[in-house]
């Protein structure tokens, strides 16, 4: 009788940790992610990479079960509601399109502006305003969808992203719209509600203007695998820099950093700081490039140079200064 309870008691005992590791919470664990050796996945066509190492770093999101949650113990670890992590208005599933989309956008305009800090002339590409989030109260779900590019609003283009607003808060509250959008590659029009907000009236969405593919003078391919987000932008610029400006001097440092990258050179701030610094520090950099507003969050570190940089003009200059204090870091011609 015994050891019929005990073996019941360790089968209860067993499913109550399976419990524990496989129902899901309302949370999600933000961790260090992987460090990767850029020269391995990006190819300039023509160019050889640059013999210094230039390392994207990257985080790990995941869904906390509740026996998760006991990770928030571990360095480096976050535990974040799904509100702090998702958009209101957005499903899991739009949400990871819309961190696919940043990240083939990054890649874009990580090319064109290393393509033109090298001394290619590159045209600007066409622009497009994109619905980034539907905000709470708004009536256009089910029509309006998180990725959808807007082309013309009440029969007016849509060219930047104030653009929305102006038209649409010209009408009464309640009016329907007529809109067009490019969702994929097809074309769908339909008819928006508007409502009223403190603002004036609104469709209820947020949007934001992003870049066509650019036509490059030198094409880049990137074979990254699963990794998704904007913030790999200064980074893959690095490399793609350090390819082509062949008269630099290259040591075989190994420099990581992180930071969204503007069309203009802009280096903005991103999530994640410390678990990206950690990966950085697990790949052996010497120095850490990281966005000025997001310096803070890292400003105590004393294993590794941390860098903070305002623009991509402003992280290459600061490398070089690097290498003039002695220490081994690439120095690139400005």
């Amino acid at each position: 009788m015994v050891g019929r309870w005990a073996l019941a008691l360790a089968v209860a005992s067993g499913l109550g940790v399976v419990a524990l590791a496989t129902v899901p919470t309302p949370y999600w664990i933000i961790a260090p992610g992987a460090a990767v050796d850029l020269s391995r996945t990006i190819a300039v066509e023509g160019y050889a990479p640059s013999s210094d190492r230039f390392y994207l770093t990257d985080v790990t999101v995941t869904r906390a079960s509740a026996l998760m949650l006991a990770a928030r113990v571990l360095p480096g670890v976050r535990i974040v509601p799904q509100e702090a992590l998702v958009p209101e208005g957005q499903s899991s599933r739009q949400y990871d399109r819309l961190l696919v989309d940043s990240m083939s956008q990054s890649q874009g305009v990580a090319a064109l502006v290393a393509e033109r800090a090298a001394g290619f002339r590159v045209r600007d590409p066409a622009q497009s305003v994109v619905v980034r989030e539907i905000v709470k109260g708004s009536k256009v779900r089910g029509r309006l969808d998180v990725g959808d590019a807007l082309l013309s609003v009440a029969g007016r283009r849509v060219l930047d992203s104030g653009d929305v607003a102006r038209i649409v808060g010209r009408l009464r509250a309640g009016a329907r719209v007529e809109v067009v959008v490019r969702r994929g590659n097809r074309l769908v029009r339909m008819t928006v509600p508007t409502i009223a907000t403190q603002a004036g009236t609104r469709f209820g969405i947020r949007v934001s203007r992003l870049m066509q593919k650019p036509d490059l003078p030198v094409p880049v391919r990137y074979s990254l695998g699963n990794i998704a987000g904007s913030s790999g932008g200064l980074m893959f610029a690095l490399q793609i820099y350090g390819a082509l400006d062949t008269s630099h001097h290259g040591r075989g440092v190994v420099v990581a950093g992180t930071g969204v990258l503007s069309p203009d050179g802009t280096v903005r701030p991103i999530e994640g700081t410390l678990q990206k610094l950690i990966s950085a520090k697990r790949a052996g950099a010497r120095v850490f490039l990281v966005p000025r507003e997001n310096y803070a969050d890292v400003a105590n570190e004393r294993e590794i140079r941390i860098v903070p940089v305002g623009s991509f003009r402003e992280a290459l200059a600061a490398l070089k200064s690097l290498d003039r204090r002695g220490l081994h870091v690439v120095s690139l011609r400005l």
